[in-house]
C-alpha cells in the first residue's frame, strides 16, 4: 500500500471583496504569481496562500500562528466589518503515481505544483464565499417571512417605511455583490491549456456543488425580488393614502379657518 503524505487547506471567507493592491502592500512581500483576481504567495517549503478578491483566504500547509498573523493584518489595514468569518478545512494527500482525485473530505496528488494547489484554492474559496452568501441570503429570507406574517396577522406592515427601506436596501446590495462575483464561476485560464488541471477543477466544482449552490442563491433571490416588489407597492399605497388624508385635513381646517374668519 502506497503511503500518502498529508497536508492542510484552510479557508476563510472575511469579506465581501479584497482590494488586492492593498494586501500587496500590507503583507510587504512579493508574490509568486499576480493576477487581476488573486495573489499567490510561497511562505515556505510546499507552504503557500492564496488570496482572491472576491474575499477569501486560501492556506496550504500553513501553521495556525502564521494564518493568524495574515487575517490580522488584512482586517485591522483594511478595516473589514465582516462580524463573522467563514471556513472551511480540507486536506491534500500527494501518492507518487497517483492520478489525481477528489474526494469529500481530501484531494488526491500525484505531487504537489502550484497550478493544482491553485485549483483547490480557487474552489475552496469560492465555496466559503457562497457559504456567506448562503446565510446572508437565509436571513433575508427570514425578514421577509416576518414582514408576511406581519402582513397576514394584522392586513398592513406593522414596520416603520423606513426600516423596511432599508432592508430592500440591503437586499439589493447584496444580489449586486454576489452579481459582481458572478466571475469566479468561469473556468481559470489555466484549465483550458492543461487537460489534468481541467478534470482536477471539475471534479472539485461538482463535490463542492458551485454551480448548483450559485443557482439555488440566485432562485432565492429573485423570490426576495418579487416579494419586495409587493412591499413596495404597499409602501407606495400607504403613502398616497396619507398623502390624501393629509390634502383633506389641510382643506378641512381651511374651511372652518375661512368660516370662522367669516
Amino acid at each position: 500500500m502506497t503511503m500518502h503524505e498529508r497536508f492542510s487547506f484552510k479557508a476563510c471567507n472575511f469579506a465581501d471583496t479584497l482590494k488586492l493592491k492593498g494586501v500587496e502592500r500590507i503583507l510587504d512581500k512579493d508574490p509568486v504569481r499576480h493576477t487581476s483576481t488573486k495573489l499567490i504567495y510561497e511562505v515556505g517549503e510546499n507552504s503557500y496562500i492564496f488570496i482572491y478578491r472576491f474575499g477569501s483566504v486560501v492556506f496550504f500547509n500553513v501553521n495556525e500562528a502564521d494564518q493568524k498573523e495574515i487575517l490580522e493584518k488584512i482586517n485591522s489595514f483594511l478595516d473589514l466589518d465582516r462580524e463573522t468569518q467563514i471556513s472551511e478545512d480540507y486536506f491534500a494527500e500527494i501518492g507518487e503515481g497517483e492520478r489525481s482525485r477528489v474526494g469529500f473530505h481530501s484531494v488526491l496528488f500525484d505531487k504537489i505544483t502550484v497550478e493544482k494547489l491553485d485549483i483547490l484554492a480557487l474552489v475552496l474559496g469560492q465555496s466559503t464565499t457562497l457559504e456567506y452568501f448562503e446565510n446572508r441570503v437565509d436571513g433575508m429570507l427570514a425578514r421577509v417571512k416576518e414582514v408576511g406574517g406581519d402582513l397576514q396577522a394584522k392586513g398592513r406592515l406593522a414596520r416603520s417605511s423606513k426600516n423596511i427601506k432599508k432592508f430592500i436596501g440591503r437586499c439589493i446590495t447584496t444580489k449586486e455583490r454576489l452579481v459582481s462575483s458572478l466571475y469566479f464561476l468561469d473556468k481559470p485560464d489555466e484549465t483550458w491549456e492543461d487537460p489534468v488541471l481541467d478534470m482536477l477543477h471539475r471534479e472539485a466544482s461538482e463535490m463542492f456543488e458551485i454551480r448548483d449552490r450559485y443557482k439555488t442563491l440566485d432562485y432565492k433571490l429573485r423570490m426576495i425580488q418579487e416579494n419586495l416588489e409587493l412591499i413596495a407597492d404597499l409602501l407606495q399605497h400607504r403613502y398616497s393614502n396619507m398623502l390624501e388624508w393629509t390634502i383633506i385635513i389641510l382643506i378641512a381646517v381651511e374651511i372652518v379657518l375661512f368660516f370662522f374668519g367669516f
